[in-house]
């Protein structure tokens, strides 16, 4: 178990030798070796750490997010001797600056998010188009408009100096294409009616914005291993607390780490009346199971956790002036 994720109020998190201990009313639910974990996520009020687990994570550079009822990071617990050195954040700040970079992995970051929509609406389409016409015909359409999409994204030069506001406008037109083909085809439960962020109602909504919270955590990590600043991104603003850059390289992976997931849920998400506590525990184990799932990548299959990590290693090469550009990871469908 790489990523841990803790839900239930009440729950108490010690360490005995090198294990983490978890325990709940007193008794012993599970014991995880620490050199196993990489993060700890805390999403409910009511659980305790002990300070010996704390001091040990930061030994072994275990991450520990608390989230908030919005699905928000507040707080994070990470080592101060991990970071690489200030030049990386340095060459950041000097990239942000520059209109031809940032705007070329804006680019990069929301093409590759689009392909990665695309491919998560082409692989449930295979299955539909044995039993459906009319439902892969819908899908089939949408993937031609959202090709067509990716192709505007491509031609954008920075030397407009409205390049992101158009660059938003081609990610937002293909959000809605893309939620509006899934409701449409019945891949999503009857209660998602459009896509809600914070205060979300829908079952649905709830399970998406609770996946991408996982999902947020694990980024966040993979740029703080690499030394890079989660709080200056490319593409989305810079606001108080807002993780700018862990939102930036996130929207690659939503569609296929959180979005597939939740479309596999959808008949028992259909049928629960509350986002409860199974429910939660069948995204998190479903998301970590995704992420120890092999891809192929550069001639080799390795882990996705593995893939994100390297990615992150190739944006930070680009950044810190490397010849190679920064290409997206693009699932296969």
């Amino acid at each position: 178990m790489r990523y841990l994720t803790i839900v239930e109020y009440g729950t108490f998190l010690g360490i005995n030798s090198n294990c983490l201990v978890i325990r709940h009313e007193g008794v012993i639910v599970k014991e995880i070796s620490l050199s196993h974990l990489r993060t700890i996520a805390i999403l409910k009020n009511g659980i305790t750490l002990s300070s010996d687990l704390v001091q040990a994570c930061a030994i072994r550079n275990i991450k520990i997010f608390f989230l908030d009822w919005r699905m928000q990071i507040y707080s994070a617990v990470i080592a101060q001797n991990q970071h690489a050195t200030v030049a990386l954040r340095k060459a950041q700040f000097k990239a942000i600056e520059d209109q031809e970079k940032s705007c070329f992995i804006s680019k990069e970051i929301t093409y590759t998010k689009v392909k990665n929509q695309r491919s998560v609406l082409l692989y449930f389409g295979k299955y539909i188009a044995q039993s459906d016409n009319g439902r892969y015909e819908i899908i089939h359409k949408s993937t031609d408009k959202l090709n067509e999409i990716c192709q505007n994204i491509r031609t954008l030069t920075s030397t407009s100096n409205d390049w992101k506001f158009i660059l938003l406008g081609y990610e937002g037109e293909a959000a809605k294409l893309y939620w509006k083909t899934l409701s449409n085809v019945r891949l999503l439960p009857d209660d998602f009616i459009a896509r809600e962020g914070r205060n979300a109602n829908s079952i649905t909504n709830k399970a998406l914005n609770y996946g991408y919270a996982i999902l947020l955590s694990q980024i966040w990590s993979a740029l703080d291993n690499a030394g890079l600043e989660v709080f200056a991104g490319f593409y989305h603003e810079d606001r108080s607390g807002k993780p700018s850059l862990v939102l930036d390289v996130m929207e690659e992976y939503r569609a296929w780490v959180v979005d597939r997931i939740v479309i596999k849920l959808r008949e028992k998400l259909s049928k629960s009346n509350d986002f409860d506590t199974k429910i939660k525990k069948q995204i998190s184990d479903n998301i970590r199971e995704t992420l120890q799932k092999q891809h192929f990548y550069n001639n080799k299959n390795i882990k996705l956790e593995n893939i994100i990590q390297r990615q992150v290693y190739r944006l930070s090469g680009y950044i810190s002036c490397s010849k190679d550009k920064y290409k997206g990871y693009k699932f296969k469908w």
